[in-house]
């Protein structure tokens, strides 16, 4: 049974609708929860409504700029608008999800500088720009404040009544001041001119302020339902007007309008209606309008919907809106055989019908819906026909329930995928269960779509939950992974660019290779490559090559000071590697054997010899015969160490020709100027961030619906995930432009699934209009 969005369990509130003790951060008490989840909905469809109207309202005032850096200006907030679209509503939903979690837990923010007036004899310290914003945002929140004292008033009492500390009128996180100071915050570090700052500010009050009204109206209802202070009356302030969709209506009737909002619905529908008038002089289309004697009495709203309730079982089996069509004219012949009458469908209603048809025929045939969502949403063409007959507000208000059902349908259907079996998705199964719901319902308006699209919301985001801790979790171990690639890959230049074309004792390569590549892989994860300790370890590295070659016989003071200080280096390096006696370590000895070897291989100094008597010839000693220069000998395993406490020194040398370690993190080389991407290419993949859905073929096989989940910074490569928050891809930058390049990929669109619809419809008849000779 679906669930009515006014009302809230009582259970987790308590009699005095009050938690106390210790608290999680955001485990809100059921109201307070309910509160904030309306207000999201409420600020995430302003918003999204904000930006779908940007690029129009940008584009026209950069069409009418007076030279071109001002038009290049406009452009630029498009763009920067565009691509941060997402960030920034998620930037104002999480601040103002903050806000309700800091008001429960008496972490309360301190009140927005929106509100708070300036003194005259600051003004001269503010810059001209942000005195103009401010100045703006004061008369917005001022604008709001005077018409809704008395349900901001009751919303601080009854939220002073769930939470344990006082709420003030400025503390209150649905306060005008709250909301826009929340929103210019997010747009803050984009450095927008501020020509184009009071522009969104503007379109901020059109789609956010303009209709705030009836969310501090169903705030209320909603608390007052779950019995926060039931007793509050609005007093003397005018209710609101509620819209069609909004008041309740008899069963079978049409919704009446307000004056404003019928005024509103007639110059929309007769806009359609010329449209669709050129649209049927060209098709050929006949009115059902038309049909009759010219003074034929119209089919009341109420009739027709009627004659809709008798047409669901067809539509249940996939009739489509043209054998409506038919169903009605015969609907009409039938009465006037029965009763002699002669009928015709009113012309607005007619025009109804085919501007349903033709946003359900683009909807259909979009390619960014999946399959499975396409045949769901062709079975709800008659609800939402109903609903457009019975509510003509459905076209011109965006926060209309039935088109907030289908946007939220297009957005969490986003990573369905053609090849995916369905029969067992929770989501499908609710889906399929709503849509039979709707077409069994005698009575569908905006309270039933309101209640349809509640459900869905709140499924979703328990989905969304699950997906967000498993991509976490995949994020985490991306940039784990990542990190120790890079600290193996830079280890490995550290190491390989010491000993290439070096010629070394075996064990020194052995020691440096095996042992102190770990210790600078620790190193590097624990502190970072700019770290003291990184530096240290680098600079010991080097060290120990030095340490176990023949010194000059000038340096031997400074050699045995330099051997003691690696030799405590390297027991430090073992301690870290988890050693317990790393004085009695079989490598700390062996290092110091090749020192000392190398210390006794350095030749006595030459002492002038006596002209009449020869000197004796020395014959060579081993350990000189170590300095001659052999050619590189291959590469031979440690012998095993000796039961006895004698370490042996390994004396065999070495030529380093090859790296010793293998650099994994190296990234693929472009080798010749044909393996460069293009600048298309590269301009779109450094336009991308995390959360957009795309479309891959990966492989041969069918492509594959997945999330930018992340772009690893130390890997820079960029990690997709699917619907449930699993892995599915990778690519780095060079592979993504070559996906691009070759058509794999494409970005799919996150807006408005009927806003997009309507738009297309409109452009299509307005194209038709235009060429009609």
């Amino acid at each position: 049974m679906a669930k009515d969005h006014n009302v809230v369990s009582l259970a987790a509130v308590g009699n005095a609708g009050r938690r106390t003790g210790p608290e999680v951060r955001g485990s809100l008490n059921a109201p307070l929860a309910a509160v904030r989840d309306r207000a999201l909905t409420f600020l995430r469809v302003g918003l999204g409504e904000l930006f779908d109207n940007a690029d129009d309202t940008l584009f026209e005032k950069a069409d009418r700029a007076g030279n071109n850096a001002e038009q290049s200006m406009f452009f630029d907030a498009m763009r920067q608008l565009r691509l941060q679209r997402h960030a920034l509503e998620k930037s104002c939903c999480d601040s103002l999800d903050r806000q309700f979690s800091d008001l429960q837990f008496g972490r309360q923010a301190p009140a927005a500088s929106a509100s708070t007036p300036f003194d005259l004899d600051s003004l001269s310290l503010v810059q001209p720009d942000e005195l103009e914003q401010t100045v703006a945002l004061d008369s917005m929140v001022g604008r709001v404040t005077s018409r809704n004292q008395i349900p901001l008033m009751h919303l601080t009492l009854r939220l002073n009544n769930l939470v344990s500390g006082t709420v003030t009128d400025a503390a209150n996180p649905l306060a005008a001041a709250n909301m826009v100071q929340m929103f210019a915050d997010s747009y803050a570090p984009l450095n927008l001119d501020i020509k184009v700052r009071l522009i969104i500010l503007k379109m901020f009050e059109r789609h956010v302020f303009n209709s705030i009204d009836s969310l501090y109206a169903d705030v209320n209802e909603l608390l007052a339902n779950a019995g926060v202070l039931p007793d509050l009356k609005q007093g003397v302030m005018p209710q609101r007007q509620r819209s069609a969709a909004e008041r309740p209506s008899a069963p079978g009737s049409a919704m009446p309008s307000s004056p404003a909002g019928g005024q509103a619905d007639q110059q929309v529908l007769s806009l359609f209606s010329e449209l669709i008038s050129s649209w049927r002089h060209t098709s050929g289309d006949i009115a059902l309008s038309a049909l009759g004697a010219p003074t034929a009495a119209p089919v009341r709203s109420d009739e027709l919907l009627g004659m809709l309730n008798h047409f669901s079982s067809q539509a249940a089996q996939g009739a489509s809106l043209a054998d409506l069509r038919g169903h009605i004219s015969r609907q009409l012949q039938e009465q006037q055989r029965q009763t002699g009458e002669v009928r015709k469908l009113d012309r607005v209603d007619d025009d109804v019908i085919n501007l349903v048809s033709m946003l359900f025929d683009v909807v259909l045939g979009d390619s960014e819906l999946p399959s499975a969502l396409k045949a769901l949403i062709g079975r709800m063409q008659l609800p939402i026909l109903r609903v457009a007959i019975a509510d003509k507000s459905l076209f011109n208000r965006s926060s209309h329930p039935a088109r907030r059902l289908l946007n939220e349908l297009a957005r969490a259907t986003m990573g369905w995928s053609d090849h995916d079996d369905l029969q067992r998705d929770q989501l499908h199964a609710l889906l399929e269960r709503m849509v039979d719901r709707m077409l069994a319902e005698q009575h569908v308006d905006a309270a039933f779509f309101e209640q349809m699209h509640d459900e869905l919301a709140g499924f979703v985001r328990l989905e969304q939950r699950r997906a967000e801790r498993l991509e976490q979790r995949t994020r985490d171990a991306e940039e784990g992974r990542a990190r120790v690639e890079a600290a193996r890959s830079r280890s490995a230049r550290v190491i390989n660019g010491l000993l290439l074309g070096r010629t070394l004792p075996v064990f020194a390569v052995d020691l440096l290779r095996d042992l102190w590549s770990q210790v600078l892989q620790l190193a590097f994860l624990r502190d970072g490559e700019h770290s003291a300790a990184w530096q240290r370890a680098v600079a010991v590295a080097g060290q120990i090559v030095e340490s176990v070659e023949v010194p000059e016989p000038t340096a031997l003071d400074q050699r045995r000071v330099l051997n003691a200080a690696v030799c405590e280096a390297l027991q430090d390096g073992l301690r870290l590697l988890g050693e317990e006696h790393p004085e009695a370590s079989p490598q700390l000895r062996r290092l110091q054997g090749l020192q000392a070897a190398a210390l006794a291989a350095v030749p006595a100094p030459e002492v002038p010899a006596e002209p009449a008597v020869p000197q004796p010839v020395v014959a060579p000693t081993p350990d000189s015969e170590m300095l001659v220069a052999e050619p590189a000998a291959p590469y031979a395993p440690e012998q095993a160490l000796p039961a006895g406490d004698e370490i042996p020194v390994l004396m065999d040398m070495v030529l380093v020709e090859e790296p010793v370690l293998d650099d994994v993190a190296e990234a693929e080389q472009v080798e010749t100027i044909e393996d460069l991407p293009g600048v298309d290419a590269a301009a779109w993949v450094d336009s991308l961030h995390a959360g957009s859905w795309f479309e891959i073929a990966v492989g041969e096989g069918a492509a594959q619906r997945c999330k930018l989940a992340a772009i690893i910074s130390f890997s820079g490569k960029y990690i997709f995930v699917n619907r449930t928050g699993m892995k599915v891809a990778e690519f780095n930058h060079l592979e993504l432009c070559r996906q691009y390049e070759e058509g794999r990929i494409r970005l799919l669109a996150n807006d408005q699934l009927f806003d997009r619809a309507l738009e297309s419809v409109i452009g299509n008849l307005r194209q038709l209009r235009d060429t009609r000779p």
